[in-house]
């Protein structure tokens, strides 16, 4: 087509070319029509002409084929009427247009040539290994003149022609320039490295670049972006995913700081595309924060990935599942020590995000896992102030704040609904309540009020010790417990572990008990049972030992023993059923009362086991070993069978004590009971029981009676079987109240009925929250717990 160039050439000149064309335009031109020009600079091919005789002609840079090619082929690559415009032109042409186009022969065309100019008029300082490189000259490397510059930099701004290569999006480039060895860990000016580039072009020059150079693909440029953050900057998912393949580290943040620690997650996305939100990507962050689902968070957290670590937006991972209505991915964050309280750019906390959004499951758990309630955005708003009067979820939301405390605006807030406004009294939806057994509060109180009068009557008032906190069996339902001690916590000011000196546990109790006495804060505990539920209750009942006992290991260790803990003495419950009738057994860090009086053991029964004997996970997996629910563990089952609320045996077991140290001499280590801390799993609401007369039948209908009958005794019995509530919880306090010992029960009435292996996250939410608003309206109650749990301090 060099013809049809010519001729538009040709054509061009006849009508007055100056009018039609910019200065920069290549023109194919005949050598001769030049012949008469005065030449102001030459280099080799390349010709600077001065204006000839017509008034048309101006200065003009010339490009000549070498003459062993063809002598009648020229290009015009630039014209002017300035002198000094034409000169600087022809310096930055001179030592690159003649050499590029002589070595490729694929060069010899007005395309290509107007390219490599326009490249050059943008770029006066590259080398020829850089236009090679944008121009996709493959052929220029093989010579040696282009080569020796392979790892040169831009005298301007620093960028090699790798980076060129990658800016430019040529994977055949780029590939050819690693083959040849060039650097990968050239910086520009700016301290972009080649991944930098290489962040905003495609997947396929990310993973042709690979992974060997971990220092340049996280190093930070200038701004204080690694390669990953500018992938997100510019929306570019693909990359993104790319980055994390090859091992980009997921937990450095953007502009300042230092990561905790490294974080890959390439193992975990291979063959995995779709796991991840690409919409999410563009405002930064982790993994975590691009995530859809609980099993992929969970994932992430065991590669590393930081759990609070911030995108561009300060956002941590939790206030993006709070804004996209992830429940489960929240939980997952949250039972994983993830903070509640951390605020974005706005000054919004999770828990803003949740309310303006009307994710009423969502404010529950944020509200269970410790979130600030009363916390203040930038623009002083609570999250009270931020619900929406004109919404029925909205006002449901109000109501679970109001339950737990949450203040009204102060008179100075603008703004304000009647939700809010300090002198408005409306406090939201109440949800319907549970029907409930007929209290005793009247004759709770006289019980008090009696003991109270009995320990101040004989002292013990200044007894100091022998306080005893007994946490009830119920499975997944600890987390009642485990918010319970938090509140009371709270109030103490202290771990719950330094205010008791004795603990019993039944059951889902005793797991906790030995997690407190063990170290574990309530938070770790509270976290422990979001982990039995997701890696213990797996498929149909009876559940397989293998997950529980797993988590029971990593939690309490696998070679800790009873003995390990000094204090406070723990109680742990189980049943011996190894023969009939079936034996309580207590797991114990201290000698059994049978031990300290040298009791000879019987051969029908067992003696108990040395506390430096008894491993802490096999306690938890004994006393945990619900029939049903879990096989028996060796000879033990669980210890609600026949304890699962072990106040009474705790205090039988006290006396006991106490009874064996007076009798070998060892008075000066006996410390009578001075206070008893009883707390349940909650109260399940009354329900009728029908048909549970068992008899003959005689009809076809008296044996579907017969049959309901059946089923109904089964229900009473193991509602019995495991009872803790109810009358034991009267005995209790009745024993107390005699003895002179206060006695405290603090028990939540639940919404509904609750399985011990429930897994619905909205259920567990509401229970959490349910409990949390419970202790709220007894807090006057725990403030007078707090201050006879202190005057031992």
């Amino acid at each position: 087509m060099a013809w049809l160039g010519t001729i538009a050439s040709n054509v061009l000149r006849s009508t007055g070319y100056k009018d039609w064309l910019t200065p920069n335009e290549i023109l194919e031109v005949k050598p001769e029509n030049y012949s008469n020009r005065h030449i102001e600079s030459r280099e080799d091919a390349i010709v600077l002409y001065g204006p000839g005789k017509k008034s048309e002609e101006t200065y003009e840079i010339v490009l000549h084929r070498p003459c062993t090619e063809t002598l009648h082929q020229a290009y015009s690559l630039y014209r002017s009427e300035e002198r000094e415009a034409a000169e600087r032109r022809f310096i930055v042409y001179k030592d690159k247009v003649p050499v590029l186009v002589q070595i490729c022969q694929q060069m010899c065309n007005v395309g290509k040539i107007q390219k490599l100019c326009n490249t050059l008029v943008e770029h006066p300082t590259w080398t020829l290994a850089h236009l090679a490189a944008h121009c996709t000259l493959h052929s220029a490397f093989a010579h040696a003149v282009v080569n020796s510059q392979l790892n040169s930099g831009d005298i301007e701004t620093g960028i090699s022609p790798l980076q060129v290569a990658v800016q430019s999006n040529n994977l055949y480039t780029v590939q050819m320039l690693i083959e040849a060895k060039s650097s990968l860990e050239h910086l520009d000016y700016k301290a972009n490295t080649v991944y930098h580039y290489a962040a905003t072009s495609t997947k396929e020059i990310i993973l042709a670049l690979g992974g060997d150079r971990p220092n340049s693909l996280n190093s930070r440029n200038s701004n204080g972006y690694t390669p990953l953050h500018l992938a997100c900057l510019n929306n570019k998912p693909e990359c993104v995913k790319a980055l994390l393949l090859i091992g980009a580290d997921v937990n450095i943040p953007a502009s300042e700081g230092e990561p905790s620690s490294p974080g890959y997650v390439g193992d975990f996305l291979h063959g995995k595309p779709d796991v991840l939100h690409a919409e999410d990507m563009k405002f930064g962050g982790t993994p975590l924060h691009w995530s859809l689902s609980r099993e992929v968070i969970i994932a992430l957290l065991e590669s590393n990935c930081d759990i609070d670590a911030l995108n561009f937006d300060r956002r941590t991972a939790l206030h993006i599942m709070a804004m996209r209505k992830r429940l489960p991915c929240v939980v997952a964050l949250l039972s994983h020590m993830a903070c509640a309280n951390i605020a974005d750019k706005d000054g919004n906390t999770p828990l803003h995000l949740a309310v303006a959004e009307n994710s009423l499951s969502i404010v529950q758990c944020l509200i269970g896992f410790g979130a600030d309630i009363d916390a203040r955005n930038w623009k002083s708003e609570t999250p009270r102030h931020l619900t929406n009067m004109n919404n029925q979820e909205s006002q449901k939301i109000l109501y679970i704040l109001d339950a737990v405390g949450a203040q009204r605006c102060p008179k100075e807030m603008v703004d304000c609904s009647v939700g809010c406004k300090h002198d408005e009294s409306f406090t939201g939806v109440a949800p319907q309540q549970p029907p409930m057994a007929v209290p005793r509060t009247i004759l709770d109180q006289m019980l008090y009020v009696s003991g109270m009068d009995k320990m101040a009557t004989e002292g013990k008032r200044k007894i100091k010790g022998g306080r005893l906190l007994c946490l009830d069996g119920g499975g997944i339902r600890g987390l009642v417990l485990v918010q319970t001690l938090l509140e009371i916590e709270s109030i103490l000011n202290k771990p719950i572990r330094d205010c008791f000196d004795w603990i019993a546990g039944t059951s889902t109790g005793g797991i906790l008990a030995l997690g407190i006495a063990s170290g574990k804060s309530l938070r770790e505990c509270q976290a422990l049972y979001f982990r039995i539920k997701e890696e213990a209750f797996l498929g149909m009942r009876p559940y397989g030992n293998e997950g529980l006992e797993k988590v029971l290991k990593d939690s309490l260790g696998a070679s800790s023993v009873m003995s390990d803990i000094e204090r406070p003495k723990i109680m742990i419950t189980a049943v011996l059923a190894e023969k009939m009738p079936i034996d309580l057994y207590i797991f114990r860090n201290y000698d059994a009362p049978s031990v300290i009086l040298n009791i000879p053991k019987s051969s029908m029964s067992a003696a108990p086991s040395p506390p430096n004997e008894e491993f802490l996970w096999h306690a938890a997996r004994a006393t945990g070993a619900a029939p049903s629910y879990f096989r028996s563990f060796g000879k033990y089952l669980d210890g609600g069978l026949i304890a699962n609320n072990p106040t009474l045996d705790a205090i039988t077991e006290i006396n006991e004590y106490n009874l064996a140290l007076k009798a070998t001499g060892r008075e000066q280590e006996v410390v009578p009971l001075s206070l008893v801390v009883s707390i349940g799993t909650g109260l399940i609401p009354s329900s009728p029981l029908n048909g549970v007369d068992i008899f003959l039948p005689e009809t076809i209908w008296d044996a579907a009676k017969f049959a309901m009958g059946i089923l109904g005794v089964a229900k009473l019995l193991v509602d019995q079987v495991t009872a803790s509530d109810g009358r034991i919880v009267d005995r209790a306090r009745n024993w107390c109240s005699m003895i002179g010992v206060p006695y405290y029960r603090f028990n939540p009435q639940l919404s509904q009925n609750i399985a011990m292996d429930e897994k619905s996250d909205e259920v567990l939410a509401d229970m959490i929250w349910t409990a949390k608003a419970f202790m709220h309206a007894n807090r006057d109650q725990i403030i007078e717990l707090a201050a006879l749990i202190n005057r031992d301090v």
